[in-house]
């Protein structure tokens, strides 16, 4: 049997409301932004390497005539200079982008499913949920192709269809879809949102 055959019984108690006493609410997957961190180090290690260079050289009368013309441009501009602004706007927007990494999880493709056990996360990719949800609404009779928009609130899809009353396939649809979002066990079902168009409209 078939992930797309299976029965659409669903949850149980247990799925709903785990025995275990210290049972919590699956949280989102975090990315470990390893990337980031390496770009960052990178970066703050190679500017204070240059830094700690500069101050050695000084120290010791051996840097060169340019780098004596940079030190006194940084001690003589004040901060209303055009050239200080836009450094200081960079420096700010790379901090604020760095906070928003630190303070969002991130790996926003998978969604959260409710624990099969109590040591155990499992989560589902948008695309799973969205093809899950395609292949229901194509069982449906007189629908050509559906398309699925997935968020981690919502999903929206789009349905072509023929020879059938608009009113009946909508109500067939959104009952069909709701159950089979019942039934993926996700922390935070979908609301669906299905949006009906004719063949000949194509």
């Amino acid at each position: 049997m078939s992930v797309l055959d299976a029965p659409l019984d669903k949850p149980g108690p247990e799925a709903e409301e785990p025995a275990e006493a210290g049972y919590r609410k699956p949280r989102r997957a975090w990315s470990t932004r390893g990337f980031t961190s390496m770009v960052t180090a990178l970066g703050v290690g190679g500017v204070a390497g240059v830094l700690l260079f500069f101050g050695i050289a000084a120290k010791l009368e051996r840097t060169s005539d340019w780098s004596y013309d940079v030190l006194d441009w940084v001690q003589t501009h004040q901060w209303t200079d055009r050239w200080v602004w836009v450094g200081g706007t960079v420096a700010a927007v790379l901090g604020t982008w760095l906070l928003l990494l630190a303070w969002t999880p991130g790996k926003r493709h998978l969604l959260p499913l409710f624990p099969v056990g109590s040591e155990m996360t499992a989560f589902m990719t948008r695309r799973t949920a969205a093809n899950l949800l395609r292949h229901t609404a194509l069982r449906s009779t007189g629908v050509l192709d559906a398309r699925v928009r997935m968020s981690r609130r919502k999903a929206v899809m789009r349905v072509d269809y023929h020879f059938r009353d608009p009113d009946e396939l909508l109500e067939e649809l959104e009952a069909a879809l709701r159950e089979r979002a019942d039934a993926l066990l996700m922390v935070r079902v979908p609301r669906i949102d299905v949006r009906l168009q004719p063949a000949s409209g194509r």
